[in-house]
């Protein structure tokens, strides 16, 4: 079932360029959107089926590191994707309930008719991920307290920003994997009593001694049995066969 939210301007409606733009072609991203003008007003009808605002997705969960990632690489794509066609970014609406989710991918409307400086818009945004953030995620925290921070400058640029955030990211990552593989290569090495160790070797060595020195006496004792009856001084008859051994 197709469903669409409206935006509505109070002027009569007009299409431009942007409109045309946008009909001709599928930006990745970009919700579709239709225009139409209606008792004086001008409408924008976008196509959201199957779809979750941010608002409505983060009041049931809080957003997390991995997400705040995800938003950021996909609005730079959308950025850069709206210059290549010649659009206005500062028509991409930065509010929740305006952008919205599915499957991984999120999506932003394009208003023809918005005043607004997507700097700002994206600087209201951080405040937003502040309120709505997972506290119990170190690096979500430190994200969005990134973010928020940065953006309160004048003249920020939003790529050097979000390659800082990607940077600390993937050190953070490798520093995360180099702790583990530590700890997994020292659960190998287990510490052992070496006295106890070497006590247990001797016992075992001494066993082996004396099943060796057993089995080399075994012949003797039995000639030994055979001759029994001779007296120990009376040697003259004593005579070992090789086969006696």
């Amino acid at each position: 079932m197709e469903r669409k939210i409206t935006i509505e301007e109070p002027v009569l409606y007009k299409e431009d360029y942007q409109m045309k733009m946008m009909k001709a072609n599928t930006l990745e991203g970009i919700l579709r959107v239709e225009g139409r003008g209606i008792n004086g007003k001008s409408c924008y009808d976008y196509d959201v089926s199957g779809k979750i605002s941010m608002k409505a997705m983060y009041e049931r969960s809080k957003i997390n590191s991995e997400d705040i990632r995800t938003f950021l690489m996909q609005f730079k794509a959308v950025l850069k994707v709206t210059e290549e066609y010649l659009l206005n970014i500062h028509c991409i609406l930065l509010k929740p309930e305006y952008i919205f989710y599915e499957e991984g991918r999120f999506y932003f409307c394009y208003y023809p008719p918005a005043r607004q400086d997507v700097w700002e818009e994206f600087h209201l945004l951080t405040e937003y991920f502040v309120k709505q953030g997972d506290y119990q995620e170190q690096e979500c925290v430190r994200l969005m307290f990134l973010l928020h921070k940065e953006t309160m400058e004048e003249n920020y640029s939003l790529e050097k920003l979000m390659a800082e955030c990607m940077q600390e990211t993937e050190v953070n990552e490798k520093k995360e994997k180099r702790s583990e593989k530590e700890v997994r290569e020292g659960s190998k090495n287990v510490e052992y009593d070496s006295e106890e160790h070497d006590w247990i070797t001797e016992q075992e060595l001494g066993s082996n001694i004396m099943r060796e020195t057993e089995n080399m006496w075994t012949p003797v004792k039995r000639f030994l049995g055979r001759h029994k009856k001779q007296k120990w001084g009376d040697w003259d008859g004593l005579h070992i066969e090789e086969e006696d051994l």
